[in-house]
């Protein structure tokens, strides 16, 4: 069992090196997790950090909850890196990979952000957040910037104060409904927000929605 996950590092080690498993640099660092986390992370622990990955059966080991098994969420981030990395062992087991072997240290930090918005966000992605980005870059930044912060050239033409959707602590006041109404409607009032409906598919804003929720680093 420990062969085939150190052969599994193997491979994404080598991915790596190939710049496969990459991220944009200007992305934040939780969506380069998702995105990590998608090629390396979920085969054991599952789309959604719970364990039961495709993987999972096929181990003699319980693969752990990330988002709240084992006192993980009581974890600091630093904690989480050393576990990741595998410098710390994970309890009385030796089964998790040291991905310290096949990733950079800003990756591991961009997969502990992630973990971290698992373990802390009370929304699930409503979409696809990888289409989500392709059409924020297209559509969004001129307001919200790059980063999402807000600070997007127009913000520095005209009179506008776009939301910074990295705010994770206002960005979580919101249901995903809300922000699915907001990006589809616009807003009222003398607000420069204007609505998508007949611009984007469903299918896009919910990309954009669940993009916004990991331009928040945890």
């Amino acid at each position: 069992m420990n062969s085939l996950l150190s052969n599994i590092t193997k491979v994404i080690s080598g991915l790596c090196l190939l710049g496969v498993v990459t991220g944009d640099l200007l992305a934040s660092d939780t969506y380069q997790g998702y995105l990590l986390y998608n090629q390396s992370c979920f085969l054991c622990h599952g789309d959604d950090g719970k364990g039961h990955g495709p993987l999972a059966s096929k181990l003699d080991v319980n693969v752990a909850d990330l988002t709240n098994g084992d006192g993980l969420r009581s974890r600091t981030g630093r904690a989480l890196f050393q576990l990741i990395q595998g410098t710390v062992r994970h309890g009385t087991s030796d089964a998790m990979p040291q991905w310290g072997l096949a990733l950079a240290a800003p990756q591991i930090d961009a997969i502990v952000s992630y973990v971290k918005f698992l373990q802390k966000s009370s929304f699930e992605l409503p979409g696809d957040p990888e289409l989500g980005e392709k059409v924020y870059k297209n559509k969004c930044v001129a307001c919200h910037g790059r980063h999402g912060e807000g600070n997007g050239p127009l913000a520095h033409v005209i009179n506008i104060s776009p939301a910074n959707h990295t705010d994770s602590n206002k960005m979580s006041t919101f249901t995903n409904k809300q922000l699915i109404d907001v990006v589809t409607l616009g807003t009222s009032g003398k607000s420069l927000m204007p609505g998508w409906k007949n611009r984007l598919s469903e299918e896009e804003i919910k990309g954009v929605v669940s993009y916004i929720r990991l331009l928040s680093n945890y």
